[in-house]
């Protein structure tokens, strides 16, 4: 009984989760066996590049009748596109396409029921001049699209991040059609666009692919079946774009949540703050209320909440005895960006595990004239920070920056240029 129980609530939540568009093609009527028969074998031999089935195509010929529980299935999923434009071209692409599948059962010797991700990438190729170039010439880039839709039919295949790059609306128009897949995506759009993204920004382009892969990782073009857990798969697919394209899943996700189909998207790792370590508990709940409170940018208050607490661990380690925000003085300011100014990579900061192979190089390079000023800037900002006097700078840094100014100008020839050496060398020493 118990057994049972479990049983019809796994089919329960099976059914739940299960896209509602139905697959166009029932694969549990075919005969999947991974072996080719002898007498598959033999017809796949007799035939040749015959299986393209051009001009002579006799039906009746027993070799075809031999393999037609290969060809059926493959027929079955060329008459399931729902997209493929009636010109001669297409019909001579999806029928080649059809003929290099048989042709590859009989190299490798099994049905392509028995082809894994990795057989369907050999046969589609990471891209087009490595497909063109593994058949005769008379097999062009225009098959490879196809074979791509029947791997998707047939084999499952959603690997689309190693066959290089293809347009994978038109894929998704080939299986689902063009018009659900364009009224979902008109549906997501007027909801980016009433947020500020207009269909001629880039960006908008790159929501639209991130959408279509969705639809085709969850084998559905609806907007209904885009649920959280769709969402949360397409999320973790290595068929999903990466670097900024990955990023523009979160909005898609956004748009999808705001039309009632899915929870909201989870918070992306870079916009969570880690707790602050090392810091004193004064300090740090100095900088935290202000960056609660403040009204920059998310971005920028990081940054800001960076330089603070590596101020705040500074003080940890070489002044310990100071722990409020009202204690911050002017000496200890000039102190601090004297300490900026010798600082390494990598050093008082929270995370330095990306920071090992550059520790002997300073953190502040030849513009150390400007980063100490605008870090006590930061400082001075805050409030409870008990700085009122004008902004330190350095006196090595002003003659050092003077001196590149000096060093960049153009040199004057004879005479004039060693004088004006001269004086720019008395200065320096004025300034030490």
């Amino acid at each position: 009984m118990t057994a049972a129980i479990s049983a019809a609530a796994s089919e329960a939540a099976t059914a739940a989760t299960a896209p509602s568009w139905p697959w166009p093609i029932d694969l549990a009527r075919y005969d999947r066996r991974p072996e080719l028969t002898e007498r598959e074998r033999a017809a796949l031999a007799s035939l040749g590049w015959e299986v393209r089935r051009r001009r002579g195509y006799a039906p009746e010929r027993v070799e075809w009748r031999a393999i037609s529980r290969l060809l059926r299935p493959l027929d079955d999923a060329r008459a399931a596109l729902r997209w493929c434009p009636d010109t001669p071209s297409h019909r001579r692409a999806v029928t080649d396409a059809i003929g290099l599948v048989l042709r590859r059962c009989l190299e490798d010797g099994t049905s392509f029921w028995a082809w894994s991700a990795d057989d369907w990438v050999r046969l589609i190729a990471p891209g087009h001049k490595e497909f063109e170039d593994a058949w005769p010439g008379w097999i062009d880039g225009s098959v490879r699209p196809y074979l791509a839709a029947f791997a998707y039919l047939l084999g499952d295949f959603t690997d689309f991040h190693r066959i290089g790059g293809f347009i994978r609306r038109s894929l998704a128009w080939r299986v689902f059609g063009q018009e659900p897949v364009e009224e979902t995506i008109a549906q997501v759009a007027a909801t980016l666009q009433g947020w500020g993204y207009h269909p001629s920004n880039g960006a908008f382009g790159q929501f639209r692919t991130v959408l279509v892969q969705i639809m085709l990782i969850n084998r559905s073009p609806l907007l209904q079946d885009m649920t959280t857990d769709a969402l949360q798969r397409a999320r973790e697919s290595p068929a999903l774009p990466s670097g900024a394209r990955r990023g523009n899943l979160h909005g898609a996700h956004r748009a999808i949540a705001a039309l009632g189909h899915a929870d909201p998207p989870p918070k992306p790792i870079h916009a969570v703050m880690p707790d602050l370590e090392g810091v004193p508990k004064p300090w740090a709940a100095m900088v935290e209320r202000w960056h609660d409170t403040s009204t920059l940018t998310p971005k920028v208050r990081g940054g800001f909440r960076s330089i603070v607490a590596k101020a705040g661990r500074w003080l940890a380690a070489e002044h310990p005895e100071i722990v409020e925000p009202a204690q911050w003085t002017r000496e200890t300011c000039a102190a601090w960006v004297a300490a900026l100014d010798r600082m390494t990579v990598g050093e008082h900061v929270q995370r330095p595990g990306g920071t090992r192979q550059a520790r002997r190089q300073t953190a502040v390079p030849s513009h150390e004239g400007r980063l100490p000023h605008r870090d006590q800037d930061v400082l001075q900002g805050l409030p409870g920070v008990g700085v009122d006097s004008p902004p330190l700078r350095p006196r090595s840094c002003a003659g050092h920056t003077q001196e590149r100014r000096d060093a960049d100008r153009p040199q004057p020839p004879g005479d004039r240029r060693r004088h004006m050496g001269e004086a720019a060398v008395g200065r320096a020493q004025r300034r030490s």
